[in-house]
């Protein structure tokens, strides 16, 4: 059964919309940059007002809110018939449970409202959507590390092909924290300028935030709802390398294995694979690793990392870097990889250093995370024939 991506939104420091981020990710050039209290370069995301809720949610709720509405929008979803089984599955590794640090400031000065214990439960991006659209199916909230987003529209595509859920809204968020701010910085792992995906001069990651959300569909639900679908996820793989709990495999053995795992469970070779939207993150273990993967599987491939635009955007960047990955699809527009400009340490691969027109049926997106997580989802680009 296919799982047809009818709707998608996103927010990021590249742009409030799709569209915006598309743009600016062919520019190359990143903007909302602001300083954390580290002094560290963070990309920070445009919150339109409209969906600030000036702090009845947390920031990771009201930027997926944005991006919910316009996924909405753009898969004409404005309701949907009863007999539909809808469900919601977003990743992030910490959205509103960072509201705790507000939830004991409040009770240590008697000034907390125990009618809004809901907004410091850590499954509130899934449950926050399925009350705001009055839905009844599943509603789950996956944390795992920087790969949730990835690994929520795995779990998506699962429900659609188990046939749990007709419709099922997918995606991830996260917001700009001191909490997560002081937890990389702790690591050493932030770059003291920007992020250089795979360069020779990368020095560590830099933090972002975001939201991205993607509208899956089974076939009945399309032709029932007269939509036309944007791209299909046409596969997921997942693994865990098991070597340390910040740092994955040196080889990439744990990324290699998703990567497999994906394409053979989309029925292709690795040569279908017209490009690949990669990690990425700017840390010389995690870059080299993802390329030797390349390397092995691909021999030589066409890849992007897109975090030279966007920042890191945690548990929204599986999602995000899906989105980003079906326009380039559609667009048949593959651009240059921000931020790089020649092959750094372990690199022997490098990604692209200027936009190339492509005509390709099918893209990988992959995601790394702490706890050697590793996932990868295939999109497919095509039209609505069934």
């Amino acid at each position: 059964m296919t799982a047809w991506v009818t709707g998608i939104g996103c927010v990021s420091a590249a742009g409030e919309k799709c569209f915006d981020n598309f743009e600016v990710l062919k520019g190359g050039i990143p903007r909302n940059l602001s300083k954390s209290d580290t002094g560290h370069s963070v990309f920070a995301a445009p919150l339109n007002e409209n969906f600030n809720s000036n702090g009845k949610y947390s920031r990771s709720l009201d930027l997926l809110d944005q991006a919910l509405h316009e996924a909405l929008k753009n898969a004409a979803f404005d309701g949907v018939p009863e007999d539909l089984k809808v469900g919601v599955c977003i990743g992030t590794t910490s959205a509103s449970f960072l509201n705790n640090i507000n939830f004991h400031r409040k009770l240590r000065n008697g000034e907390l409202d125990t009618g809004m214990l809901s907004q410091y439960r850590h499954g509130n991006p899934s449950e926050f959507i399925k009350r705001k659209l009055k839905l009844s199916g599943p509603a789950v909230t996956v944390t795992n590390a920087c790969s949730s987003g990835t690994d929520a529209i795995g779990v998506a595509l699962s429900w659609i092909k188990s046939g749990l859920c007709d419709i099922v809204i997918a995606g991830g968020a996260d917001e700009l924290h001191p909490v997560s701010n002081a937890g990389f910085y702790a690591l050493g792992v932030m770059s003291k300028t920007l992020c250089r995906p795979f360069d020779r001069d990368r020095d560590g990651l830099s933090l972002g935030e975001g939201a991205g959300i993607l509208i899956l569909e089974n076939s009945n639900s399309m032709r029932r709802r007269a939509v036309e679908p944007l791209a299909s996820v046409a596969a997921y793989g997942g693994s865990n390398d098991a070597h340390h709990i910040a740092q994955p495999d040196p080889a990439g053995r744990g990324i290699e294995k998703a990567m497999l795992g994906a394409i053979r469970n989309a029925c292709i070779s690795p040569g279908d694979i017209g490009f690949i939207n990669a990690h990425g993150t700017g840390t010389i273990h995690s870059d080299s690793a993802e390329s030797s993967a390349f390397k092995r599987i691909f021999g030589v491939c066409r890849y992007l990392s897109v975090k030279g635009c966007t920042g890191h955007t945690l548990g929204a960047a599986g999602a995000i870097e899906a989105i980003l990955t079906i326009m380039i699809l559609r667009k048949n527009l593959l651009p240059a990889s921000p931020g790089f400009e020649a092959c750094g340490q372990g690199v022997e691969i490098p990604p692209v250093t200027e936009a190339i027109e492509i005509n390709a049926q099918y893209a990988m997106s992959t995601s790394l995370a702490f706890g050697g997580c590793n996932s990868a989802v295939i999109i497919k680009k095509e039209s609505f024939s069934e």
